[in-house]
């Protein structure tokens, strides 16, 4: 009996992980639709992100307009998370040693989880990830600020039935691994896969192409 349980609890949760898949994946198809490509560049235009205010780790205040004029990438993580996390950290680690020197970029680790994602435990995070490039901010801030600029502005999927995700019961905001790269102006011009190896040259190149679009 508890074998056939959990044989349904197993098939419950692939269902969901298909689900979900598919739901991001149309939401990022129909966005892609709408999307027209710059001439110079040869990236897409996703969309513009909205103004935010949020907190980095330490506690400072953090704003969006501290990235402008900057090309910036965008990663999502949550300081307790065992599994994708600490990869897709360390993608970004890579990435930051490969950026050309500079404040022309920035890179920017939003949390998913504020409620435990305290300023001081981004700040323990950042550190024990060696992530010491001052151009990598942590922020965190209110749910439902984050949950907002999460999935209307980055049009990355967020709610609370991805539980089947991450290791996490009951989500407010799902985890994506997605790496998303940022012109100066705040136009959303690339998504990679942030767990793929070969994404950090990928976004490294349309970065510098970015740079020179100005």
């Amino acid at each position: 009996m508890s074998g056939a349980v959990g044989d349904a609890k197993t098939m419950g949760i692939l269902r969901a992980l298909v689900l979900a898949g598919l739901a991001a994946a149309a939401a990022l198809a129909v966005w892609s639709a709408m999307a027209r490509r710059d001439t110079s560049s040869g990236l897409l235009h996703y969309g513009s992100l909205p103004a935010f205010e949020l907190v980095e780790a330490g506690g400072a205040p953090f704003s969006s307009r501290s990235l402008q004029g900057k090309v910036w990438v965008a990663s999502f993580v949550y300081t307790t998370c065992k599994a994708s996390c600490p990869m897709l950290t360390a993608q970004v680690k890579r990435l930051s040693k490969s950026l050309p020197a500079g404040q022309d970029y920035a890179l920017v680790s939003f949390s998913v989880d504020p409620k435990k994602d305290t300023p001081e435990a981004l700040r323990k995070y950042a550190v024990d990830c060696g992530a010491d490039d001052p151009r990598w901010h942590f922020l965190t801030g209110a749910t439902a600020d984050l949950k907002a600029l999460i999935s209307d502005g980055f049009k990355l999927v967020a709610g609370p039935d991805d539980q089947a995700l991450d290791a996490r019961k009951d989500p407010e905001i799902l985890h994506s691994t997605k790496l998303v790269l940022v012109d100066k102006h705040g136009d959303v011009r690339g998504y990679y896969d942030g767990l793929l190896g070969s994404s950090v040259d990928a976004v490294r190149r349309d970065a510098e192409l970015l740079d020179r679009e100005g």
